[in-house]
């Protein structure tokens, strides 16, 4: 499988501080043995984490900060 690239992760957030923030929460979780939400054997945390983001398998809500 080819994975997403990070312009395909900054489509479904566009802010891209919100993005690697995004990204590396999902990392841990992962790294935490939280369940994977795509099928792929890679051992890559990371391009899982941006498949799972980019692919709309992870829905992530960003909040704005309250001035």
């Amino acid at each position: 499988m080819k994975f997403r690239s990070r312009t395909d992760v900054l489509d479904r957030i566009p802010n891209k501080f919100d993005a690697v923030l995004a990204v590396s929460q999902r990392v841990k979780m992962l790294v935490e043995g939280k369940k994977r939400l795509i099928d792929e054997n890679d051992e890559n945390y990371i391009k899982i984490a941006m498949e799972e983001i980019a692919g709309g398998s992870l829905q992530v809500e960003v909040h704005e900060p309250e001035k």
